[in-house]
C-alpha cells in the first residue's frame, strides 16, 4: 500500500466577506439541508450528515438537535464513531473529517474520489470506500490507500465480522477483506447497483440497491430476496437477521422479519437516504430536505418539523410580525420566536408576493390573478375578474397599490376596487416598487422595465437583455434590480447601469437597510452582500434556491426559498 495520509494544514475557510454573522435556519427545523446517513454511540448521541457539509447532533435522544460545524463545504455522506468522543465523516472530494468530542477537524485534506461510505473495527482501524474503487485506510497513525482490484464506485461498507469487512457498489459488485487484502465476490446474476449494507453479528450482510434489490450475502454466496417494490434503496440496518430495516426513495420503508418483506407507513414523501438504530425499538432515518424519522418499535414519527412547500416572497411589519407566502397558498407566519406556523386560508393557486402598507393591511398575490387580502387577523380572497398571473405587490400606502404580472399586467387599487393600467408592454413583468406614488418603476423579462410617473407608465432602458425578478431602492435615484445570470443594475436617478455580481447564478430578490446595506439572494443558496461599493458573498450554508430578502435592519434579514427554506441574518457571529 501507498502512504496516502496528509497530515491536516488547514480546515476549510468560509469566508464572510459581506458582514460577519451566520445564517441560522428558522424553517424547516432543525435544518433543510439533504441529509445522506445517520449513526450513533448511543440512541441519545447521534449524528447526522448530509450536503454542503451539514452535521446536526443530538445529545438528549432526538427532542433537540444542534448544528456543529464541520469546517468543510463538501457533501458529507457517511458518519461512524467508535465512541461519541471518536467520530468519522466521509464525503466528496475525499473528506475525512474527525470529531473528538469537543470540535471537526479535517483528516484528509488530498482532493480525491468521492467518499461514499466509512466503517471501523476500532479507533486504529477504519476504512473508508468511494467512487472508482476507492479504499483508504487509518491504521491510528495515518490514511494510507488500499488496493481495492476494481475501478467500479463504492457506495457501503460494513463490518466486522471477525477481520472481515464487506463493501457494495455499482453493478452489484462485492468486496471482502481478509484483514490484509481485498477480493471479489462473485455476484452471480447481481447487477443492480448497491447503496446501502449492513452485517448482522452472524455471517449474513444484507446489501439494498437500485429497483428495489436486496441482496443477501453468506459467506462467499449470495442471493436476490424479494423486496415488494422498484423503488431504489438507499440504506439498512436492523437489529437482528429477523428485524432489520431498509429505507429508500419516495419515504420508503420496508421490514424484514425473517421471512418477507413488508412496507411500512414513513408518513413522508421525500427519499430517506440512511438508517441506523441503538434498537429495534429506536430507529432513525434521515432524508432529503432535512427529513428525520424515529421509530420507537410500533410506528414511525417525525423528527423534523415546518411547512416545505416552496416560498417565493417575505414581508413584515415588524421583525415579530413577518409573513412568507408559496405555492399551493402557503402562507407562514412569524410572531417573533421559531417556530413558523402555517396559516391556513383554503386557497389554492401558489402565491408569489406578500406586501402590507401595516400590520392590518396586507396582500398577498398569485397564480391566475389570485389576490388575497388580511387585516392581520384573517386571510379572505378579493376576487377581481383578472385571470392572468399577479408576480409582484407593493404599495405608496395603504391606498395607493400597485400589483404587476404576466403578459405586462398592471393593476392598482386606491380603495375596494382594482383597475387595470396600461404598461406599455407585452413581457411579464415579475417586480414592482416604488419611492413614492409618482415614481414606480416595474421590472420583468428581457430587461424590461416601466415607470409610472403618478400618471402614465413608460418603458425605460435597462441596458440589459436578461430577465429582471425583483427591484428595491433605498430612495429614487438608487435602486437596484436583480435578476438572471447573476444580473444587477442600479439606477442614479437619470439611467440605469450594471453593476459587477461576481456570480452567474440568477438573484430573485433583493432588499436592503439603506444604499450601503443591500442583500440579493439567488440560485443554489447564493446571499450577496453590498456595502456601497462592492457586492460580496456571503455563506448560506446550502444549495437551495433562494427567492426572497426581507428584513427591519441590517441585522434583523430573513429570506425565504425552495421546500420552505427561511433563514435569518442577525449579525451575529
Amino acid at each position: 500500500m501507498t502512504l496516502f495520509h496528509i497530515i491536516l494544514l488547514i480546515c476549510f475557510f468560509i469566508p464572510l466577506l459581506a458582514h460577519s454573522g451566520e445564517w441560522e435556519w428558522q424553517n424547516p427545523l432543525p435544518q433543510g439541508n439533504r441529509l445522506n446517513a445517520v449513526w450513533g454511540s448511543s440512541g441519545s448521541d447521534v449524528f447526522a450528515v448530509g450536503v454542503y457539509g451539514t452535521i446536526i447532533h443530538t445529545s438528549d435522544g432526538g427532542e433537540t438537535w444542534e448544528k456543529q460545524e464541520s469546517g468543510v463545504v463538501k457533501n458529507l455522506n457517511a458518519v461512524w464513531g467508535n465512541s461519541g468522543t471518536d467520530v468519522y465523516a466521509a464525503g466528496d472530494g475525499g473528506t475525512v473529517i474527525h470529531y473528538d468530542g469537543s470540535g471537526w477537524s479535517t483528516e484528509v485534506s488530498k482532493e480525491g474520489s468521492n467518499l461514499n461510505g466509512i466503517r471501523g473495527s476500532s479507533s486504529s482501524d477504519v476504512y473508508a470506500v468511494g467512487d472508482d474503487g476507492t479504499i483508504i485506510h487509518f491504521d491510528g497513525i495515518g490514511w494510507y490507500s488500499a488496493k481495492s482490484g476494481t475501478s467500479k464506485d463504492l457506495a457501503a461498507i460494513s463490518g466486522p465480522s471477525g477481520t472481515s469487512f464487506l463493501v457494495v457498489g455499482e453493478d452489484g459488485i462485492i468486496l471482502q477483506s481478509n484483514g490484509s487484502s481485498w477480493s471479489s465476490i462473485a455476484s452471480g446474476s447481481i447487477t443492480n447497483d448497491l447503496h446501502g449494507l449492513w452485517s448482522s453479528s452472524g455471517t449474513s450482510a444484507y446489501a439494498v440497491g437500485d429497483d428495489g434489490a436486496i441482496v443477501l450475502i453468506s459467506g462467499t454466496s449470495q442471493s436476490s430476496m424479494t423486496s415488494g417494490t422498484k423503488t431504489t434503496l438507499t440504506g439498512v440496518w436492523g437489529s437482528s437477521d429477523s428485524d432489520v430495516f431498509a429505507v429508500g426513495q419516495e419515504g420508503t420503508i420496508l421490514h424484514y422479519n425473517g421471512s418477507n418483506w413488508s412496507p411500512m407507513k414513513s408518513r413522508t414523501n421525500y427519499a430517506l437516504n440512511g438508517i441506523w438504530g441503538s434498537a429495534g425499538s429506536d430507529i432513525f432515518a434521515v432524508g432529503d430536505s432535512g427529513t428525520i424519522l424515529h421509530y420507537d418499535g410500533s410506528n414511525w414519527s417525525s423528527m423534523s418539523s415546518g411547512e416545505e412547500y416552496n416560498l417565493n416572497s417575505i414581508w413584515g411589519s415588524s421583525g415579530s410580525d413577518v409573513y412568507a407566502v408559496g405555492e399551493a397558498g402557503a402562507i407562514l407566519y412569524f410572531d417573533g420566536l421559531p417556530p413558523w406556523s402555517p396559516w391556513p386560508t383554503g386557497a389554492k393557486k401558489s402565491l408569489y408576493s406578500v406586501w402590507g402598507s401595516s400590520g392590518t393591511n396586507i396582500y398577498a398575490v398569485g397564480s391566475d390573478g389570485t389576490i388575497f387580502y388580511s387585516d392581520g387577523s384573517t386571510w379572505v380572497p378579493w376576487p377581481i375578474g383578472v385571470k392572468k398571473s399577479l408576480y409582484s405587490v407593493w404599495g405608496s400606502s395603504g391606498s395607493d397599490i400597485f400589483a404587476v404580472g404576466a403578459k405586462g399586467t398592471i393593476l392598482h387599487s386606491s380603495g375596494p376596487t382594482w383597475t387595470p393600467m396600461p404598461s406599455g408592454t407585452k413581457k411579464s413583468l415579475y417586480a414592482v416598487w416604488g419611492s413614492s406614488n409618482a415614481n414606480v418603476f416595474a421590472a420583468g423579462a428581457s430587461g424590461t422595465i416601466t415607470r409610472f410617473n403618478g400618471t402614465i407608465w413608460s418603458l425605460i432602458s435597462s441596458g440589459t437583455k436578461k430577465s429582471l425578478y425583483s427591484i428595491w431602492g433605498s430612495s429614487g435615484s438608487d435602486v437596484f434590480a436583480v435578476g438572471q445570470d447573476g444580473t444587477i443594475i442600479h439606477f442614479n436617478g437619470t439611467s440605469w447601469s450594471p453593476i459587477s455580481s461576481g456570480t452567474k447564478k440568477s438573484l430573485n430578490g433583493v432588499w436592503g437597510s439603506s444604499s450601503t446595506d443591500v442583500f440579493a439572494v439567488g440560485d443554489e443558496g447564493t446571499i450577496l452582500h453590498y456595502d456601497g461599493s462592492t457586492w460580496s458573498p456571503m455563506e448560506s450554508g446550502l444549495k437551495k434556491v433562494l427567492n426572497a430578502v426581507w428584513g427591519t435592519s441590517g441585522t434583523d434579514v430573513f429570506v425565504a426559498g425552495e421546500g420552505g427554506t427561511i433563514l435569518h441574518y442577525s449579525g451575529s457571529p
